[in-house]
């Protein structure tokens, strides 16, 4: 019988931080309304989501 492994490799620290250190510097000068802040949060989340790789493998029994 066959199954699929799957491995999540998180991302380094650096990485991570180099995203939030971008998006701090693209919304410095814009007021934290609840809208901007909205905003940071979905492009933080999807940046970071881009970081995760997953490594998929075919498994013989």
């Amino acid at each position: 019988m066959a199954k699929l492994n799957v491995e999540i490799i998180h991302p380094a620290n650096d990485d991570v931080n180099a995203v939030l250190a971008e998006i701090e510097r693209k919304y410095a000068g814009k007021p934290a309304t609840r809208e901007v802040i909205d905003e940071m949060e979905r492009e933080a989340a999807r940046l970071i989501r881009r970081l995760v790789k997953t490594k998929v493998t075919f498994v013989k029994a």
